[in-house]
C-alpha cells in the first residue's frame, strides 16, 4: 500500500469505540489495485468483511492510525506480493504492525519478480497461497476463505480483545476499561489456551488481561470489605436495640415491682393509722405513766402486732419528736413482744439520734406520708419504709408512724429479670453472629 491512498468517506464520532471486526486487511500496493477489487468483491460474495482502503479510511482522518484501526480490527492480515508491495516502505510498516499486533499472515503471491532480500521476515517465514493469473482463482480463492477460518473463535477473540486493550492503552488506562465479570473469566481462559496457539497474545493484551483480574479483585475486596462493614454495622445496631430494649425492660420491671411496693408500704401505713388512737398516743408519749396510760400503751402494741400479723413483711413502730431536731423517741414497736426478731427491737421511750440519711424523711413523715426512695441493706435484709403523721382529735400532729417493710421482693424481681435478660442478650447475640457468618459467606467474591 502507498501514500496516496487517499479516504472517501465520513467517519463517526468515537470511531474507536464502535468500530466493528473485520474478516481480513488487505495491505497491498496501488499498482495492484485491479486485482484487490476483484479479490475484495469475491470476498464480499462469500459473505466475508474485508478492510480495504478505498471503502475504510474516512474523510478527515489520519491514513496511518486508520491503517493501524484497521490491522487491530481484523482477523486475518492478507498481503498481496507483488515486486511493488515488496518494496513498498508504507507496506512494510503495514506488516511490522501486524507482527506487533501477533495478527495471522496469509500471503498470496499476485506478481513474481520481486526481490526476496526485500521480504518482510514476517511475510518470508509463513506459507504463500497462490493466485497468480495463471493459477486457478477459484480454488486459490477456497484455499484462503478456509485458511482464514481455521481456529476462527480464537481469531475473533484475539481480534476483540486486542481491540479493548488498544482503547484502554489509548485512554492512559482508565479503569473503566477493563474487562469485567463474564467478560473477564472468558478472556483469562483465552488467554491461557492462546499460549498454544497461533497467533499468540500479545504483551499488551497480557498486560490487560492482568490488570482486569488486579481491578476486579480489589473491587471484590471493597464490596466484601463494604459488606462486613454493613453486616457489622447491622450487628451493632441490633445489639444497641437489643441492650436498649434489656435496659427499657430490666427498669420496667425495677419499676413495676418498686412500684408493688410502694403500694404495699402505702396499704401497711394506712392501716396501722387506721387503728392508732392520736390522744391515747399522746398520753403515752408525752404524760407521766398513769394506769390509764399503761392500758393505752398495751392496746397501741396490740394493735401494731396485729398489723404484724396481716401484713407479715411490715414491721411497724411509732416514734415521738423531742426538743432536739436530730433526736426522736420510739414508742410502740411489732417486735418488742415477740420471740422471733428479724431486726432489733426498741424500748419503750428509747431515744434515737437521727442520721444525716434518715433525718429528712422521719421529720417529713411527721407532715404527711413519705417513702424512702432508696432500698437499704443491713444484717437482716434489704428493706423500704415509710413514715406518716399520727394525729391526736384535734388534728395535730402528735407523732409519726414508721413502717419497714422487707424489700428483697424486689431485689429477687430485680436480679430475675437480670438473669432472663441475660439469657435473652446471649442467644440474640449468638443468632445475629452466626446470620452474619451465613451473609458474608452467602455473599463473598469467587476465588480468583
Amino acid at each position: 500500500m502507498t501514500v496516496s491512498k487517499s479516504p472517501i468517506s465520513a467517519a463517526p464520532a468515537n470511531f474507536r469505540e464502535v468500530v466493528a471486526q473485520n474478516d481480513v486487511f488487505i495491505s497491498y500496493s496501488r499498482r495492484d489495485k485491479a486485482f484487490v477489487e476483484t479479490l475484495d468483491a469475491a470476498l464480499k460474495n462469500l459473505n466475508r468483511d474485508p478492510w480495504v482502503d478505498w471503502e475504510d479510511i474516512y474523510k478527515g482522518e489520519e491514513w496511518w492510525k486508520a491503517i493501524q484501526r484497521g490491522i487491530e480490527s481484523a482477523n486475518t492480515f492478507v498481503f498481496v506480493i507483488s515486486p511493488d508491495s515488496v518494496a513498498s516502505a508504507v507496506c512494510r510498516e503495514e506488516v511490522s504492525y501486524a507482527a506487533e499486533c501477533n495478527k495471522r499472515f496469509l500471503p498470496i503471491v499476485w506478481r513474481e519478480g520481486f526481490d526476496p532480500q526485500q521480504m518482510h521476515p514476517a511475510i518470508a517465514s509463513h506459507n504463500w497461497l497462490f493466485f497468480r493469473e495463471t493459477d486457478d482463482f477459484n480454488h486459490a480463492l477456497q484455499e484462503l476463505i478456509q485458511a482464514m477460518d481455521i481456529d476462527l473463535d480464537h481469531l475473533r477473540a484475539h481480534t476483540r480483545l486486542l481491540m479493548r486493550a488498544k482503547d484502554w492503552h489509548a485512554k492512559a488506562q482508565n479503569g473503566s476499561y477493563l474487562l469485567r465479570g463474564h467478560d473477564l473469566q472468558e478472556a483469562e481462559q483465552w488467554l491461557v489456551q492462546g499460549l498454544n496457539k497461533d497467533p499468540k497474545p500479545t504483551p499488551l493484551q497480557t498486560q490487560y488481561i492482568d490488570r482486569s483480574r488486579e481491578a476486579e479483585t480489589q473491587i471484590l475486596k471493597a464490596r466484601q470489605k463494604a459488606k462486613w462493614v454493613v453486616v457489622l454495622a447491622t450487628v451493632l445496631v441490633n445489639m444497641l436495640l437489643v441492650t436498649g430494649g434489656c435496659f427499657w425492660l430490666y427498669g420496667s420491671a425495677s419499676n413495676w415491682a418498686r412500684r408493688w411496693v410502694d403500694r404495699q408500704l402505702q396499704d401497711a401505713l394506712n392501716v396501722g393509722l387506721a387503728g392508732i388512737s392520736g390522744d391515747e398516743f399522746e398520753a403515752i408519749a408525752y404524760e407521766p405513766p398513769t394506769p390509764a396510760s399503761q392500758e393505752f400503751y398495751q392496746n397501741h402494741q396490740d394493735w401494731l402486732v396485729k398489723v404484724n400479723i396481716a401484713l407479715p413483711n411490715a414491721f411497724s413502730r411509732t416514734y415521738a419528736p423531742t426538743g432536739n431536731p436530730r433526736e426522736i423517741i420510739w414508742i410502740g414497736d411489732s417486735l418488742r413482744d415477740t420471740e422471733a426478731q428479724p431486726i432489733s427491737a426498741t424500748r419503750f421511750r428509747q431515744p434515737y439520734i437521727v442520721d444525716p440519711i434518715s433525718q429528712y424523711w422521719l421529720a417529713a413523715g411527721l407532715i404527711e406520708p413519705t417513702i424512702t426512695r432508696t432500698t437499704y441493706t443491713d444484717e437482716f435484709g434489704s428493706w423500704l419504709s415509710i413514715c406518716g403523721p399520727i394525729q391526736n382529735s384535734a388534728g395535730q400532729v402528735v407523732g409519726g408512724l414508721r413502717v419497714d417493710f422487707r424489700a428483697d421482693y424486689v431485689r429477687q424481681i430485680e436480679q430475675q429479670v437480670r438473669n432472663r435478660l441475660l439469657t435473652a442478650y446471649i442467644i440474640v447475640f449468638i443468632w445475629l453472629f452466626i446470620l452474619s457468618l451465613v451473609i458474608l459467606r452467602v455473599t463473598r467474591p469467587p476465588a480468583a
